[in-house]
């Protein structure tokens, strides 16, 4: 048997589909993969698309995502991808081509003696679970099998096997291969943290789930909605988790954090108790002050990762929690937890959501342009349950967290830890083949759709039905409001008149034989948006924004969430933390 047949035999038992970059270094394994009838090759312009579309892929089917790319270039266009799957804990498998062994540099102080060799190991080491170099053939099957485990197990993440071309074509002995023996490992928790937490629990008079990617990643939905109906305790979902909770669930907080919502932030800030299940806590959820963030809550926090409780983020953690979250969720289940429910409680969380609404009755009555608040609100009105919205990066990602209102059903999620522009539409090629029964809507920023234009090309020759909103803005929103703030609009590479420039999308989509169509104010949203969704294959939505148009509310820079922009007056703000 040939080495990368053996490759081949393996990834078809893991999943369905295989993203690719074609290159001179994978030529044998592709030529393998391509004899497997159970199997699809992807192939991308850019290796970069193709690891966006296999992180994407797994978020959908929950399959692991692999991706088979050529040594050097190749390799490095993958990273973007790889960083997505590694920072949001997602699995997959990276194999990369290499030149043969005898041509790998034996000497550290020697730069290359391949052509295109790269220690892609050693570059990859702090971004992946577990990074090889196969130059012993025995050993191919053991590492497979341990990148496979390893990705999946614990805190998921990518894992790479880079192949020398020798060691691809050469003859093996199933027999002479060496074996991977995995273990499982139940998670044991130690009985005084249900008990300390079930405590906390009933002394609280304000407490509040945080519910982060980890309860998701956990396949634990179930779980923690049984126990919010179980103890009635209000909620809070990361952007992670919008999807699976009903936004007008009297429990349900809403979003927190720098971009978020106001009266989510002032919840949390009024609280005496987060139990923080799965979330990292990172700073958009924090704010600029982390001493200033929900300064009277005692704090819970469960992660698999010990790592996360052992970094300081300034929050003070009262009680830190090592353990899988669905452990802690279902024994918490388990034991009789009483909280005695606060009125008071959710009048207040109910009083700050009608005084403090994200879209605002102005936005409607805009005569220029396209108000994004407007626009999201009335695509989630229209789009059908079913289907799966994948946002891009900065201003757009914002907007559409903020002002999208999740259906059941429907899927909403993107590259939220690393988050690179550009994601949004090759991922959007991952999605649609890992999913036979629903629509995939990608939503991208102009200066974003610049990064993967290349993929339009793919969605055209595959067919995919994916439909494409360009918020058009001309030029990088995000930025500008961030250089508003520290260097008072002096802008520099970031819209057309600092230098930065942006084609007619219409014209590039047509160029690829994908139909476009643009949206330029309110008169006929509610048509064209439909008309997009209804129409048959891929299509392109240029939706034009005012150049100026903001991020509404937003933290104020350095400040603790509760002080957003547009400012409040100090007292407003000290009625709204009172009890």
């Amino acid at each position: 048997m040939k080495a990368s047949d053996l490759i081949a035999n393996k990834i078809e038992k893991i999943t369905d589909h295989v993203f690719s970059g074609q290159g001179g270094f994978v030529i044998h394994i592709m030529d393998s993969l391509s004899k497997k009838k159970k199997l699809t090759i992807v192939p991308s312009q850019n290796e970069q698309g193709a690891s966006l579309a296999a992180d994407a892929y797994y978020r959908v089917s929950g399959k692991l995502g692999v991706v088979v790319v050529t040594s050097g270039p190749g390799a490095i266009n993958s990273l973007q991808g790889l960083a997505c799957s590694y920072y949001d804990s997602i699995p997959s498998l990276y194999i990369t081509g290499a030149p043969v062994t005898k041509a790998l540099k034996k000497s550290q102080n020697l730069r290359q003696l391949g052509f295109q060799e790269m220690e892609i190991k050693e570059m990859v080491s702090s971004f992946t679970k577990y990074a090889v170099r196969i130059t012993d053939v025995k050993k191919i099957s053991y590492e497979i099998d341990k990148c496979i485990y390893l990705s999946q197990t614990g805190r998921p993440g990518p894992c790479l096997i880079d192949l020398p071309d020798d060691i691809q074509r050469m003859d093996i002995k199933l027999s002479e291969q060496k074996k991977f023996y995995n273990f499982n490992s139940k998670g044991f928790i130690n009985k005084k943290y249900i008990t300390k937490t079930s405590e906390m629990i009933k002394k609280s008079k304000k407490p509040i789930f945080i519910i982060g990617h980890g309860v998701k990643i956990s396949k634990n939905i179930s779980g923690i909605k049984k126990l919010i109906k179980k103890t009635g305790i209000p909620y809070a979902p990361t952007w992670a988790m919008a999807e699976y909770f009903d936004v007008n669930d009297k429990k349900n907080i809403g979003s927190f954090g720098v971009y978020a919502t106001r009266y989510g932030n002032f919840s949390i800030q009024s609280s005496d108790l987060l139990v923080i299940l799965g979330s990292r806590m990172s700073g958009p959820l924090i704010g600029g002050n982390p001493k200033l963030f929900a300064p009277n809550a005692k704090k819970i926090q469960v992660d698999i990762d010990v790592a996360e409780l052992k970094e300081e983020n300034g929050i003070n953690i009262d009680l830190k929690i090592n353990c899988d979250v669905k452990n802690l969720i279902d024994l918490l289940n388990k034991k009789k937890i009483r909280w005695r429910q606060n009125k008071n409680w959710f009048n207040k969380i109910e009083n700050l959501k009608s005084k403090y609404p994200i879209i605002q009755e102005s936005y409607y009555r805009q005569r220029n342009k396209v108000n994004p608040y407007v626009f999201f609100n009335k695509l989630s009105e229209i789009a059908s349950s079913n289907e799966i919205i994948i946002p891009d990066a900065s201003a757009n990602l914002v907007w559409a967290y903020q002002a999208f209102v999740p259906k059941k059903n429907q899927k909403i999620f993107t590259a939220l830890n690393h988050s690179p522009m550009g994601y949004s539409v090759a991922a959007a090629i991952g999605a649609s083949m890992a999913s036979k029964n629903s629509q995939v809507i990608a939503i991208i920023g102009d200066g974003s759709m610049q990064m993967n234009i290349q993929e339009l090309e793919n969605i055209k020759a595959n067919n995919l039905p994916i439909k494409i909103f360009v918020i058009n803005n001309n030029g990088y929103g995000m930025i500008k409001q961030t250089i508003n703030t520290w260097m008072k609009g002096k802008y520099v590479g970031c819209d057309l008149k600092s230098g930065l420039s942006l084609p007619d999308f219409k014209k590039v989509s047509n160029a690829y034989g994908i139909r476009s169509t643009e949206i330029n104010n309110h008169n006929d949203l509610h048509e064209k948006i439909e008309y997009v969704l209804k129409f048959k294959g891929p299509i392109v939505c240029d939706v034009q924004l005012e150049h100026d148009q903001q991020i509404i509310p937003k933290v104020k820079s350095g400040s603790p969430i509760h002080d957003m922009l547009p400012s409040l007056d100090k007292e407003e703000i000290i009625s709204n933390l009172k009890d």
